[in-house]
């Protein structure tokens, strides 16, 4: 089952957190602060943030919250698309870890998000 949530910080656009329907869910505290630590440590140039473009990327966390993998799922193939891509990974590998209730590991140990500047 996959749970989707709006996030209203700029930064994300979408996060879609994939695994199996439990009882408990991620609170939004966690999710708002997933996003400022990412949003901390993404370089973004002028043309980047005037872009309108975004990037879709999966990442996998361990139970500490620690960057497994990442994938780009979706990225405009100009120059600005790709940087703005690699940047989010960067950014999400270089904030690591995140922290998230243990009790809901099933729930975000594979996030999909689209990040735009």
């Amino acid at each position: 089952m996959t749970v989707s949530r709006a996030i209203a910080a700029p930064l994300v656009a979408a996060l879609l957190v994939t695994g199996p329907a439990l009882s408990q869910d991620i609170n939004q505290a966690e999710i708002e602060g997933f996003v400022q630590q990412v949003k901390s440590c993404w370089a973004l140039t002028p043309e980047d943030t005037a872009s309108g473009l975004s990037a879709k990327i999966r990442v996998e966390l361990d139970p500490a919250g620690a960057v497994l993998t990442t994938e780009i799922i979706d990225a405009d193939k100009s120059q600005t698309g790709r940087r703005i891509a690699t940047g989010a990974i960067r950014a999400l590998e270089r904030c690591a870890p995140y922290s998230f209730s243990a009790e809901t590991y099933e729930q975000w140990k594979t996030l999909k998000i689209e990040l735009q500047p």
